[in-house]
């Protein structure tokens, strides 16, 4: 089983990892694919810094959602996508890499607001091209 987990440092999306590790283990052999979006806004004049400066904390994400993976005794693999939109590049990678499953966290950074899913989270499940479990913490 390829299991695909969007990261962005968050505590939902940590949340995320330890649950596909979960997953991972009791679904022999499985592999688990962490991945972190960099935002591209090309509209504005400081466009290029903006993405320099999310593109490191996806990396920052990355690197930590991996060692949360190694902790449980799984070896991940990590991707950096970029793009517009950070839900259509998880989709794009999950079909990209034929994932059979996304395990994302019910929030990203943005953190609370009055629904159930974030914005992220809600167009994945509504795209993805394979079951989506939508992991959810205890606020």
């Amino acid at each position: 089983m390829k299991i695909l987990v969007p990261v962005d440092g968050s505590a939902y999306s940590l949340k995320a990892v330890e649950a596909a590790c979960d997953l991972a283990q009791s679904k022999a052999p499985s592999s688990l694919i962490l991945v972190a979006v960099a935002m591209e806004i090309p509209e504005l004049g400081e466009g290029r810094y903006i993405y320099d400066k999310m593109k490191a904390q996806a990396e920052v994400a990355l690197a930590r959602a991996k060692e949360a993976a190694q902790k449980c005794g799984i070896k991940p693999e990590a991707l950096l996508a970029s793009g517009y939109s950070p839900a259509e590049e998880i989709v794009r990678v999950a079909r990209d890499e034929k994932a059979d499953l996304i395990v994302i966290g019910s929030r990203g950074l943005a953190g609370k607001t009055s629904s159930f899913l974030g914005s992220t989270a809600s167009k994945v499940v509504t795209y993805s091209p394979c079951s989506v479990l939508v992991v959810k913490t205890q606020d």
